[in-house]
């Protein structure tokens, strides 16, 4: 399993243990920073994220393409909601963890967008922290073949300078160049597109208040009890784990790099009649 797979399937778990939905995305803090940065603030505004996404879905959608469905918690909320869905996602340990929670009518496919291939069409295409995975181009294409009458993109991207690297690179395009993308797309228009970059940063302080002042005293404990009542094992796990430990307690500054390198944006497109 990669290292990223790993990382979506812990927060999975750890949003249905701690937070009892199993959301995978961010917060959305619309009054800013919580007084008390705890799991429980997080979990709410995880839930205000959904209710904003969910609000900006428009009347007469009753068929819905959930993109990079995650564990399927957004589909579940939406299928209670009285919509009809599908889901989508390349991760087969998401997907059945979203199978476990979704009812049998609801059909998840192991697929990436670029790949998905049914003779259906649906009247929106849902994006929440998914389209910054997917080329510009195809997803745009993608969108031109299977929504009857928009799009809902709920995700960031990168700001112009900001480095593009990893395995991720190419795909986490800039607002700009989306834009300009869309321009070859002429079936489309923006109805609505709003930047909430502030109202999501909040995520970020109150997951590093977290680690800082919870995970991270616990780890040091318990790392130093272990060396000490299994001296050979304990060695043994520094050596393997000790140097991703000590970058994983280190203080972090997320909020501030996330505000430099990104920009979150919660956009809608509709067909042009």
């Amino acid at each position: 399993m990669k290292l990223k797979e790993f990382r979506l399937d812990f927060e999975a778990m750890l949003s249905d243990v701690v937070y009892g939905h199993g959301f995978l995305h961010y917060g959305y803090w619309p009054e800013g920073r919580p007084e008390t940065p705890s799991a429980q603030a997080l979990g709410a505004a995880q839930q205000a994220w959904f209710d904003r996404l969910a609000a900006e879905i428009p009347e007469g959608v009753e068929s819905i393409l959930d993109v990079g469905s995650g564990t399927g918690a957004n589909a579940l909320a939406l299928g209670r909601l009285g919509y009809r869905l599908e889901c989508l996602s390349p991760s087969q340990q998401l997907n059945a963890m979203a199978r476990a929670k979704l009812p049998e009518a609801v059909r998840v496919h192991d697929a990436g967008f670029e790949d998905f291939d049914v003779p259906r069409r649906f009247d929106l295409c849902l994006f929440g922290e998914s389209f910054h995975y997917i080329r510009q181009g195809p997803a745009l294409a993608q969108i031109d073949r299977y929504a009857l009458k928009g799009a809902i993109i709920f995700d960031y991207f990168r700001r112009p300078g900001a480095a593009d690297i990893g395995e991720d690179a190419g795909r986490r395009q800039t607002h700009a160049a989306f834009l300009e993308e869309l321009t070859r797309h002429p079936g489309w228009r923006i109805a609505h597109d709003e930047d909430v970059t502030a109202a999501i940063l909040p995520t970020f302080f109150v997951l590093d208040h977290i680690k800082n002042a919870h995970i991270a005293p616990f780890l040091t404990r318990f790392r130093a009890e272990f060396r000490r009542a299994r001296p050979i094992s304990g060695r043994l796990v520094e050596w393997v784990f000790g140097r991703r430990l000590d970058r994983f307690m280190r203080p972090s500054r997320r909020e501030e790099t996330f505000a430099q390198e990104y920009e979150y944006r919660l956009i809608r497109l509709e067909r042009v009649a």
